[in-house]
């Protein structure tokens, strides 16, 4: 399915040069998410901030690039004044005295919020097939899942509703909804963006993030919130040595100049050659992380789940997991903790060489939304868990196969603090992919 999109970049030059505005485009884009079904929970109906922006073009004082630009976000990140419910019964009336903190920082910038995206009940699932407001279906083919928990934010970026849109992410919560999508997802170093005023599933691990239409979109985002070291580049960051892990396989290279792309084989594809770093089984790591995160989730939930009348408010699915949680101690999620810090340092030594990994982000498609809620939950993270379990922050970026409406993803990997690497190795990654793109359109 075809959709239309502006970009962050686009939308700026557009209201700098008068060819539309704020107000416009806002009233645009929350039309285009009241049409959208389960996409968003929550629309705004308040237009005051894109009147401002407006007003701020129009006397060349614009905040940021982010000016007017319309910013969807994910329902567990609190919006003074708007619902706050986690795709949950449990608060449906739950309306927050104050923005989180990454909600002031867009504001501050100058973006519009135009609505709340639908997620997994309190982000409690990889699928997207559990909230109390619907199942939001894949864009590209609405028999499958959009993925989760950020599905909805995904979803809202994918059918071009808004350039960017926030959302968190705890085993790969941006990345595989960003992925099944079709949409550009980045997961930061772990604590590089606020949590404050997000309602939490696993603390250790809750990670702040963008999706955007574009790499590009998510650099001029980071850049305007005042991020050093994050303005886009026109920089090919062939200076960044790359290895590519699938597996056991792993290849020491420099990223290829745009003429030498041909197939997005070309970059993704190379000779196995063993890395003893990465032995292809993620097992260990989903085994840390379930350990903690399933404490975490417990202690948190567990006033809810006293009462007979809340246990109610549940979806089904959270509910038994949350039940499944109860056997979890504190003495395991300590000893896991001190496991993943002898692990972070020792994949810190063994990469000490390479700046840039790349990977599949999911090893399948979009699943069918008819299967059993949950189904292949594993299976979806066990490419994108590991980097939440390390802390390193990690970028997805979609290419499609020719006559296949699902898209693929490379998922772009680089060592904690390091993000703007990542963004600018994604970057490049990306214009490749479009040069490919337009080969196999001419062929």
């Amino acid at each position: 399915m075809a959709y239309e999109y502006e970009t962050v970049s686009t939308l700026s030059a557009k209201f700098r040069d008068g060819t539309t505005t704020a107000v416009r485009e806002s009233a645009a884009a929350r039309q285009a998410a009241r049409e959208s079904g389960p996409v968003f929970i929550t629309i705004a109906e308040d237009d005051s901030a894109a009147t401002t922006s407006d007003e701020r073009l129009q006397a060349g004082t614009p905040r940021s690039v982010l000016e007017g630009i319309p910013v969807a976000i994910k329902d567990v990140i609190d919006t003074a004044g708007m619902y706050t419910t986690m795709g949950s019964n449990l608060f449906t009336d739950n309306i927050p005295d104050e923005d989180a903190t990454i909600v002031k920082q867009l504001r501050e910038a100058g973006a519009n919020i135009i609505g709340k995206t639908n997620t997994h009940e309190f982000s409690y699932g990889i699928r997207g097939d559990a909230s109390a407001y619907g199942v939001v279906p894949n864009p590209h083919d609405d028999s499958r899942v959009a993925g989760g928990s950020s599905s909805g934010s995904a979803a809202a970026v994918a059918r071009g509703i808004v350039p960017v849109a926030v959302g968190t992410d705890t085993a790969g919560s941006i990345r595989v909804p960003a992925a099944l999508c079709g949409a550009v997802g980045f997961k930061p170093t772990f604590d590089l963006l606020s949590t404050d005023g997000i309602f939490p599933l696993a603390k250790s691990f809750d990670t702040t993030g963008f999706l955007g239409t574009s790499v590009r979109d998510i650099s001029l985002t980071l850049d305007a919130l005042g991020l050093e070291g994050f303005s886009p580049t026109s920089d090919h960051a062939d200076d960044l040595v790359l290895r590519r892990l699938q597996g056991n396989p792993a290849l020491p290279a420099e990223l290829p100049d745009e003429d030498e792309i041909q197939t997005i084989p070309d970059v993704i594809d190379a000779p196995d050659i063993f890395h003893p770093s990465f032995d292809g089984s993620t097992a260990d790591f989903r085994t840390l992380f379930n350990t903690i995160r399933s404490r975490e989730a417990y202690v948190l939930h567990k006033p809810y789940l006293a009462s007979e009348s809340t246990r109610r408010q549940y979806q089904p699915l959270t509910l038994e997991r949350l039940d499944g949680d109860a056997d979890s101690t504190d003495e395991e999620a300590e000893y896991a903790l001190a496991r993943i810090q002898e692990i972070s340092e020792r994949y810190l030594e063994e990469f000490a060489d390479v700046d840039i990994l790349l990977t599949p982000t999911v090893p399948i498609d979009a699943p069918p939304r008819d299967e059993e809620p949950g189904e292949g939950s594993e299976v979806l993270v066990s490419l994108s868990v590991v980097w939440n379990v390390l802390g390193w922050p990690a970028l997805t970026i979609p290419y499609w196969n020719p006559g296949d409406p699902l898209p693929k993803s490379v998922q772009v990997i680089g060592k904690p603090g390091r993000d703007a690497d990542v963004l600018r190795a994604g970057q490049h990654l990306e214009d490749l992919l479009a040069k490919q793109n337009q080969i196999l359109s001419a062929s």
